[in-house]
């Protein structure tokens, strides 16, 4: 029998192969990495590393820096089952010359216990370094005996990428290597030479291997300092996301859409109603707002603002408007809590305005979303507020004249295209509490007009914010015991729903027991996750509301909106598992009223580097300058809303780090479109294609939504 040679597969096709073309990779391997999302060589290709291990030498163990992603090499001291919190966990004990650390495993198989049986002498160990209780840990890493190290890429510099439950990090990296040795060779290049040449880019096969197996280590932190690849790879992101953007843009600005006229009557009418006076900044996004529904072009423009600063008046006076010319308008938020919540709170507007409003969630009762569904598509609702239920196919509008987009961060482009579908060409209002430098913002949302909301209104007390170490806890719950005494009310986040056996961390089900039974027996509490029913979930949140609760225990699902004036103490435990941003968020819960209000962070672990993080928000209430350190630190994440769209999922390019990058590849693709903006030309066929299985990406996303 003769043996075969690798598959071989035309160019133009080689990303769309399935994964399991792959030398090594059999039908349960991809299971695993479909799950994923790792569905063709393509995927495999751009799921580049998180990072490197520089395993070319040995590192002391008293050189290692806590919150580092680690690797070095150490003697088995003992490994064994201890018992930990109601629980077993395996411990083992590593040692070098330097230094002790302690490996554990909260879930474990026997599989593993015969593994160290097996393991003698030294091993090498990679994971993230910790501190617990001033001893170093390192949770769940990967073991190679020392003779095994220079096997699967390791004694090198060894790529790291985000772990896939089914394979090893072991396996992905020979998976790797023969996709990189295989089908690399056969990858067309995507940038014009023109392009490449001026701004002095490595062609896409060397940046692709470059990447993903280097000879040195690449620099991560400076974008002067990045590797030929990594550089490569970073323009090329960020220049086919220009490319969506400023085409995306060009499409809206050909779009006809309908022009409100003011109704100044009824806004007066409107205005009687509202307890407060605009702030300047609210008035000067309104001047915007209204110019821009005054055109025949659609309005499409975001509205940042940090917590409190009012946006959801803009959003209510934005909706009169168009609502006063006969059109619809519909509120989509990205909770059933918040959903709720702006149902409630506009009610007490629309009904003396005689403005028909409805409420449609997936979790209403069937009867009660075919009544709202009705009145939508017979155009009876005139006020429609709603989750993601609002972009189902079979829900239709009458004449849907503004869609407002509550949390944009959540939502992203691709849930905002598929309301606007809804109904001819309405006009759009976005609206994120997550503030982003305005530059970055003009990038991003290189498709919408930014306005700023950079005033809050008077009478706002600004937040005591303070980090308390885990052994301190008594203080919060001193600090908690004097504000329930004077009738106020508090929460407590939590990371996780229930107990992990994956982590120590701690959780919402236990500790509302423990808090309810041993710390505030005699004060009404309750729990609030994610996981409950919808109509538990609005029982409890009006019970906290109405203050039958003073201490709501919960995820972060009360990040966003919710309004409790009484609310005057926030409490997050393990603050180092949270974003700085979502850390804003969640302090911007307390505060809404005169009282003086407090955050305290209580943190267990992480070293100095988490400590020096959560510094920050001890340090500014400015929700803009915690954007940027978050934005700094770990990168724009689902902060831009990219994530879900389809658009494009950013895994190098640091929207911080590589500004100017920015700003060169958004003049090399408005460049490109203006010397061939159907980018018909030949030589533009391979950017053509790229965009347009983008394009397709997100039609069919689209279609499932």
């Amino acid at each position: 029998m003769v043996a075969q040679g690798p598959k071989k597969f035309s160019s133009d096709s080689v990303l769309l192969q399935p994964v399991e073309t792959i030398k090594g990779v059999g039908p349960r391997m991809a299971h695993h990495l479909n799950a994923k999302g790792l569905v063709t060589v393509e995927h495999l290709l751009f799921n580049l590393p998180l990072g490197y291990l520089d395993q070319r030498g040995t590192r002391q163990i008293s050189k290692l820096r806590p919150g580092d992603y680690v690797s070095f090499v150490a003697t088995l001291l003992g490994a064994r089952e201890v018992r930990y919190r109601r629980r077993k966990i395996y411990q083992v004990t590593l040692s070098d010359s330097t230094g002790v650390v302690t490996a554990k495993w909260f879930r474990y198989g026997r599989w593993l216990v015969q593994r160290f049986e097996r393991l003698k002498g030294s091993v090498r160990v990679s994971g993230t370094l910790r501190v617990f209780g001033g001893k170093l840990e390192i949770h769940h890493p990967e073991i190679e005996a020392v003779e095994d190290v220079h096997e699967g890429g390791s004694g090198d510099i060894v790529p790291r990428y985000s772990s896939i439950p089914g394979v090893g990090p072991k396996a992905y990296r020979r998976i790797m290597k023969e996709v990189v040795s295989s089908f690399i060779p056969q990858v067309e290049e995507t940038l014009p030479t023109a392009v490449r040449d001026y701004f002095n880019l490595v062609d896409l096969q060397a940046a692709l291997r470059q990447v993903h197996f280097p000879s040195e280590l690449p620099e991560l932190e400076s974008s002067l300092q990045l590797s030929p690849g990594l550089r490569r790879l970073i323009f090329e992101e960020l220049f086919f996301l220009e490319l969506l953007i400023i085409r995306s843009r060009e499409m809206l600005a050909r779009e006809t859409g309908q022009a409100m006229g003011l109704d100044r009557d009824f806004l007066r009418r409107v205005g009687k109603l509202l307890p407060f006076s605009l702030t300047n900044a609210q008035k000067r996004v309104m001047r915007e707002i209204s110019a821009d529904l005054g055109k025949k072009r659609p309005m499409n423009r975001l509205v940042q603002g940090d917590v409190g600063c009012g946006k959801t008046v803009v959003a209510l006076l934005t909706a009169f408007i168009v609502i006063a010319n006969e059109f619809q308008a519909a509120v989509m938020a990205p909770t059933e809590i918040l959903a709720h919540q702006h149902y409630v709170n506009l009610k007490p507007y629309a009904e003396p305005l005689g403005v028909p409003l409805v409420l449609l969630t997936s979790k209403l009762k069937s009867r009660e979303k075919q009544i709202s569904t009705e009145a939508i598509a017979k155009g009876e609702a005139r006020l429609v507020i709603g989750t993601h239920a609002l972009i189902q196919k079979h829900v239709t509008f009458q004449q849907l004249g503004l869609v407002i987009i509550d949390e944009q961060h959540r939502f992203g482009v691709l849930q905002r295209m598929a309301l606007r579908q809804k109904g001819g060409s309405p006009h759009v209002l976005v609206m994120t509490a997550t503030p982003i430098p305005r530059t970055l913002a003009m990038t991003v949302y290189g498709d919408l007009d930014v306005s700023v909301i950079d005033e809050l209104p008077p009478g706002r007390t600004p937040v005591q914010t303070r980090i308390i170490h885990a052994k301190q806890r008594y203080k919060a719950y001193e600090l908690l015991r004097q504000e329930f005494n004077q009738g106020h009310q508090a929460y407590i986040i939590y990371p996780l729903v229930e107990e992990s056996e994956k982590s120590d961390l701690r959780d919402v089900t236990s500790m509302t027991q423990h808090l309810g039974k041993e710390v505030f027996p005699d004060i009404p509490l309750a729990m609030l996750h994610g996981r409950m029913a919808a109509e538990e979930k609005q029982e409890i949140m009006a019970a906290f509301a109405n203050k039958q609760l003073q201490l709501l225990v919960a995820t972060t699902v009360i990040e966003v909106g919710i309004d409790v004036p009484d609310a005057t103490v926030m409490v997050v435990e393990h603050p180092e598992r949270f974003g700085l941003s979502q850390l804003h968020q969640l302090r911007g819960r307390v505060g809404r009223s005169t009282h003086a209000s407090h955050c305290l962070l209580i943190y267990e672990g992480g070293g100095l580097e988490t400590r020096q993080r959560l510094a920050i928000m001890e340090q500014s209430n400015d929700g803009f300058r915690i954007a940027e350190e978050d934005l700094r630190l770990r990168g724009p994440g689902d902060l831009i809303g990219l994530q879900q769209a389809g658009f494009m999922d950013l895994k190098l390019a640091n929207l911080v780090r590589d500004a100017e990058t920015l700003a060169t590849a958004r003049r090399a693709a408005l460049t490109l479109l203006e010397k061939d903006p159907e980018l018909s030309k030949p030589s533009h066929a391979v950017i053509r294609a790229k965009l347009q299985r983008q394009s397709q990406q997100i039609a069919d996303l689209l279609k499932t939504s």
